[in-house]
């Protein structure tokens, strides 16, 4: 019988056919040296990716809406639109954050920091993975974007990352990893983050003085406008600034300017040596043939008197164009309203306008017999 020191070999033959036990594979990043990504290098990566990400979708959107619907516009004249409607666009740079990390394999906040997103098991994570853990982030570390909350979750997973423990949006799935950088690629990021936060507080000031001044004007009375040349006044809303111009002829023009540039209407007059409004309007047409294309044009009566119509479209832009001529005791008078689109949100301001303007030389607009009849009370006779 073998001594008990050579048998070792039959006593552990299953052991040393056994197969070792699987242990999960820690990714490593480009150099030998990476460790787990500190909170702070994460905070300002995130931030700074947030910040340019969330503003790049808030202003590609915002142009389109601000061209398109007349209620975006409408809300965003209220004390706090512009601010939620930045809170609304977060999920968009959430998603545009995913798409050009799956694209490019990294984000420029977390690229300038050296920091690199990987799944438990080693591999760059894809669209979709990266857009739930963005998702996720947005409701465990953002709170919905909301300043006052986000501080408190953003403190709380902070403590976790300090304390060794995974963050809650990466738990069990996502590795963050860091690797040293250099002074270049820090003092590259320190300059883009401190010139966007700046950008950001400077828009922030002026959204709040706009949002108060809107506020003032919505709630200013109107003011009160001299026709120079009839001495009538018309109650001329505060959206409205009034300029004063000199025409190619040397014509008083006065220019009416939305507040906010989505509109501007033109009232001036011209002399006439006999009544032709036919040549009037052939005139008027022929100076403004090289900045307006007009699609129609027709004579009506307007308050008791014939007019002359244009309806049209600005040759250099989408405006619209819309005029009309009358001629009251030997003077051409006009109004040429020019609205950006969505012509929509200026169509009530300019309607008001307009026939306030006329109501300065000429008699307003009697009301329709229904109208008259209410206005009179039930016990009046037609």
């Amino acid at each position: 019988m073998k001594p008990i020191d050579q048998q070792t070999v039959l006593l552990f033959h299953d052991a040393a056919n056994r197969v070792a036990p699987r242990v999960p594979c820690v990714p490593q990043f480009d150099l030998p040296d990476d460790e787990p990504a500190g909170a702070w290098a994460r905070w300002f990566a995130r931030s700074f990716d947030v910040w340019w990400q969330t503003g790049l979708v808030a202003g590609a959107l915002g142009y389109v809406l601000s061209h398109t619907s007349p209620a975006f516009l409408r809300w965003l004249e209220t004390p706090f639109g512009w601010k939620l409607f930045g809170l609304a666009c977060v999920p968009g740079g959430l998603l545009l954050d995913a798409a050009l990390h799956a694209l490019a394999g990294n984000t420029p906040g977390k690229a300038l920091l050296g920091l690199r997103i990987l799944t438990v098991d080693g591999r760059a994570p894809g669209f979709r993975e990266l857009l739930g853990r963005n998702l996720r982030m947005w409701r465990a570390g953002l709170a919905l974007g909301l300043p006052a909350i986000s501080l408190f979750t953003m403190a709380r997973q902070g403590l976790r990352l300090r304390r060794g423990v995974q963050a809650s949006y990466d738990l069990n799935d996502f590795l963050v990893r860091a690797r040293p950088i250099g002074r270049l690629a820090r003092g590259v990021f320190a300059v883009a983050f401190a010139g966007l936060f700046a950008t950001i507080v400077a828009l922030d000031a002026m959204d709040r003085q706009d949002s108060q001044e809107t506020t003032a004007m919505l709630e200013a009375p109107p003011y009160a406008w001299h026709n120079p040349a009839t001495g009538r006044a018309a109650a001329v809303s505060a959206q409205w600034r009034h300029e004063l111009r000199t025409g190619p002829d040397g014509a008083p023009q006065h220019l009416f300017t939305q507040h906010s540039g989505h509109a501007v209407v033109l009232f001036a007059h011209d002399r006439v040596r006999s009544s032709a409004l036919r040549q009037d309007a052939a005139a008027l047409e022929d100076r403004l043939a090289d900045r307006f294309e007009l699609a129609e044009s027709y004579f009506s009566a307007f308050r008791g008197r014939q007019s002359w119509v244009g309806k049209g479209q600005h040759k250099k832009g989408p405006e619209r164009v819309q005029l009309r001529i009358v001629e009251v005791d030997g003077r051409a008078w006009r109004v040429v309203a020019m609205q950006s689109p969505p012509a929509a949100y200026t169509d009530d301001l300019v309607r008001d306008l307009s026939g306030a303007l006329w109501d300065t030389v000429l008699p307003p607009a009697p009301a329709p017999a229904a109208a008259r009849r209410a206005q009179a009370g039930p016990e009046s006779k037609p």
